[in-house]
């Protein structure tokens, strides 16, 4: 019987101290939201748009338009310990013309030139920012 409420006891105030324990840790830590640049959201928009592109193409629709602030790749604010250097113009003007091109080729063509688009996107990340390669290369078509 004693052995019973022992660990009750025990338990207990293994509880409790873990509580208190906790809320010390959780209350000392401050909140630092993270703010995505004005280029990673146009990065974003781009890869939502060329996803919806990849599966008109798969399914022979027709192409929506490019996005109105398609230009702005030259423009937006990069993340801070990010430069637009002569590389990033260099890609970023590919990119533009690759993506024009899905829009003037034959539709023989239309899924080379969709590729070449994407793969400028890969080439460009792999000399700055690497992490979001995987998910760019999910863009492909096979």
């Amino acid at each position: 019987m004693k052995f019973k409420y022992l660990t009750i006891f025990f338990l207990f105030f293994l509880v409790v101290s873990c509580k208190n324990e906790n809320q010390a840790v959780v209350e000392k830590q401050p909140f630092d939201m993270y703010v995505s640049s004005e280029l990673a959201l146009l990065m974003e928009e781009f890869y939502v748009y060329n996803d919806s592109l990849k599966s008109q193409i798969i399914n022979e629709e027709v192409l929506t338009s490019l996005p109105a602030n398609f230009n702005e790749l030259h423009t937006a604010k990069m993340t801070d310990r990010f430069e637009r250097d002569e590389s990033f113009q260099v890609f970023a003007s590919l990119f533009e013309k690759h993506q024009k091109a899905i829009y003037e080729v034959s539709k023989d063509s239309l899924k080379q030139a969709y590729n070449a688009t994407i793969h400028t996107c890969i080439a460009c990340h792999k000399t700055t920012c690497t992490g979001p390669i995987p998910r760019i290369e999910k863009l492909l078509i096979e």
